[in-house]
């Protein structure tokens, strides 16, 4: 654990830290991981057999997240569902996303060539309402994931399912700094930035610690990935907030040098 110079708090997933991690190392930067939500696989149930037993009637299949790709993979193997087997096309959102479904097998047909949200995927020719009217789309996501990108793709005449194949929760256990300490020793950790690149894990972080570790992180410089996660910051008290470009690993990357600077 660093304990001297500037630290960054990293509240990523532990697997998806690590090459943000490194990153930071490249550059002489020190990291105190610290992941806020973990991601657990969800069961197969009867609902969602039952949708992916519709995957032959799909026209469109949407991944979400790199984590929405994982876990899909996962639970189609559980149904002997093979990624290059699916006549589907396939789009994604994110430069994390297409890597992660391409090295699982899926053959990509859209993703947009730059953006990093639904709007950039949204905003692609092939899902304007001329293209997508009455196509069936099957969104693949965590549970209780946003509306939004639904919601749109109905407005323009799609026919929207979900299949939600993992869940995000707030960790039960410290892997490596302990929410204790964070709490009790904040000041002599010298961190001098906190990385958060979603609202649940913003959320989890701040429920996560108490007094007097609270007060102090409430006054640490804050990046955030989304203006979503920036109102949140502010509703929760935070003084310094920074948004970054995206929650690509790059543009978090990018805003931390320039507040180090």
């Amino acid at each position: 654990m660093p304990e001297d110079g500037n630290v960054v708090l990293v509240t990523r997933p532990q697997q998806q830290a690590v090459e943000f991690i490194k990153l930071l190392k490249d550059k002489g930067i020190n990291s105190l991981p610290f992941p806020c939500i973990e991601i657990q696989p969800v069961e197969l149930s009867e609902s969602l057999k039952a949708v992916l037993n519709t995957l032959n009637n799909i026209d469109l299949i949407i991944f979400i997240s790199a984590n929405a790709v994982i876990s899909a993979e996962a639970i189609l193997q559980q149904q002997g569902i093979k990624p290059v087997s699916i006549s589907a096309k396939i789009a994604t959102i994110g430069k994390a996303t297409f890597l992660a479904a391409k090295r699982s097998g899926f053959k990509v047909d859209l993703s947009p060539d730059s953006g990093f949200n639904s709007e950039s995927l949204l905003a692609l020719n092939e899902l304007q309402t001329d293209q997508i009217k009455e196509t069936q789309c099957l969104i693949f996501r965590g549970v209780g994931g946003l509306e939004y990108l639904s919601d749109e793709l109905q407005k323009r005449g799609a026919k929207v399912q979900y299949a939600e194949v993992y869940q995000r929760v707030k960790p039960l256990f410290d892997r490596n700094t302990s929410r204790q300490q964070l709490s009790k020793s904040w000041g002599e950790l010298a961190i001098k930035a906190i990385t958060v690149t979603s609202n649940e894990s913003l959320q989890n972080l701040y429920d996560m610690l108490e007094q007097p570790g609270k007060h102090e992180m409430l006054k640490t410089l804050l990046i955030v990935a989304s203006q979503r996660g920036f109102e949140l910051a502010q509703s929760l008290g935070f003084k310094s907030i920074k948004l970054a470009a995206s929650a690509m690993n790059d543009h978090m990357l990018e805003a931390v040098e320039n507040a180090f600077e």
